[in-house]
């Protein structure tokens, strides 16, 4: 088996499993997509004035200017689609947010969601479902 090959320029490790499935099954142009999703985020219970199922969004992190590419937005609006589709009266699923980041120690760095400019402490909110922060960025539509 080859080395695995560095793939993504907004600085993820490579990861030996995700390599091989690629490595191993068709490529893109072939039908095969093989992503990572970087974060599934639930908040639950009184403090965030749910259940004990709570209510969930999915975030994928980029570094500095990077954006979601093609493969990554037909493969994630796929599952935006299906997780609307499957409650679209709950409020269970908060929605697909990118965080952009421009510094490695997140005490240092400032960040954008769905390319908006956020303070540290708007970002902090923005994890923690504020509905005020959430209100002002848009779920990402596909």
């Amino acid at each position: 088996m080859s080395k695995p090959v560095f793939r993504n320029p907004d600085k993820f490790q490579v990861l030996e499993f995700r390599e091989w499935i690629r490595e191993n099954l068709p490529s893109g142009a072939d039908g095969t997509v093989v992503e990572d999703l970087d974060v599934i985020l639930r908040v639950y219970g009184e403090r965030y004035d749910t259940d004990e199922k709570g209510k969930f969004m999915l975030l994928e992190l980029k570094y500095g200017n990077a954006w979601i590419d093609y493969a990554q937005k037909k493969t994630f609006g796929l599952l935006d689609d299906l997780l609307r589709r499957a409650g679209p009266q709950s409020n269970r699923y908060v929605g697909f947010f990118v965080a952009q980041y421009d510094d490695e120690d997140w005490d240092a760095s400032e960040f954008r969601v769905n390319r908006k400019s956020l303070t540290r402490e708007e970002f902090f909110r923005f994890l923690q479902f504020d509905e005020e922060v959430l209100s002002a960025i848009p779920a990402l539509e596909w």
